[in-house]
């Protein structure tokens, strides 16, 4: 990967190299703009200044817009969930289902995000901004799964919602890894997240400062003193 990204002359990520696994879940770890999100937006091809190599399923897809990614099979859930507040929560959900090999398998695909959300099936004709926090980034991860996706990328998924509603955000993504879907995570819950993903890379004023699995890197004492108050 190699990923090098800018906003204008800002270099806001030097040098990234992360990879995920099919059917792990891997989290970026850090602080506030440590890069976390920028690598995610680099993946998703939404920022244009990028050096390096982005792949998928060891096929280039650096020349790919943002739009034929997800059609490719990476999907975004942005941080602060961006939902359509006027729509219902059953049209927020159809509004992920608009990539060619997602549109054939609408009902499917509703059906099995009801089964993973009951209580989006019971809020299905509520309008979106009338939810709770967390049953909005619910919606907005049952969006993302309507798109068929090979890779879900969630940004901040906890950000704003209380202990009981992060608990339940970390066991839907146990439950996604469960369901043979590939995850990266991002999150500055770094406890938290160490005891559900398989790997993780830790970043720092947009440099990776220490990567490995979950065991190894609770177990660090550089993690523990910067990142786990210990």
């Amino acid at each position: 990967m190699n990923l090098n990204a800018y906003y204008g002359d800002l270099q806001a990520v030097r040098n990234a190299n992360i990879f995920v696994k099919k059917g792990e879940i891997v989290a970026l770890l850090g602080a506030n703009a440590a890069g976390k999100s920028t690598i995610v937006k680099s993946i998703s091809g939404i920022i244009d200044r990028v050096e390096g190599e982005i792949f998928l399923n060891n096929q280039s897809i650096d020349k790919y817009t943002a739009h034929q990614r997800v059609e490719l099979g990476i999907v975004q859930v942005p941080e602060g969930r961006q939902l359509f507040p006027f729509l219902t929560v059953k049209e927020n959900l159809e509004m992920g289902a608009y990539t060619k090999r997602a549109r054939g398998h609408l009902k499917e695909n509703l059906d099995r995000v009801f089964e993973l959300f009951p209580r989006l099936k019971e809020r299905e004709n509520q309008l979106a901004s009338t939810m709770s926090g967390g049953e909005q980034q619910m919606c907005a991860i049952g969006r993302g799964l309507m798109a068929m996706p090979q890779i879900i990328i969630l940004d901040e998924p906890t950000l704003g919602l209380a202990p009981l509603l992060i608990k339940k955000i970390f066991e839907i993504v146990e439950e996604l890894r469960d369901l043979g879907i590939t995850v990266l995570l991002i999150e500055q819950n770094v406890r938290q997240t160490l005891k559900i993903v398989d790997r993780a890379y830790m970043l720092s004023n947009g440099k990776i400062v220490a990567e490995g699995k979950a065991e190894e890197l609770i177990n660090s004492e550089k993690v523990k003193a910067s990142y786990l108050g210990v």
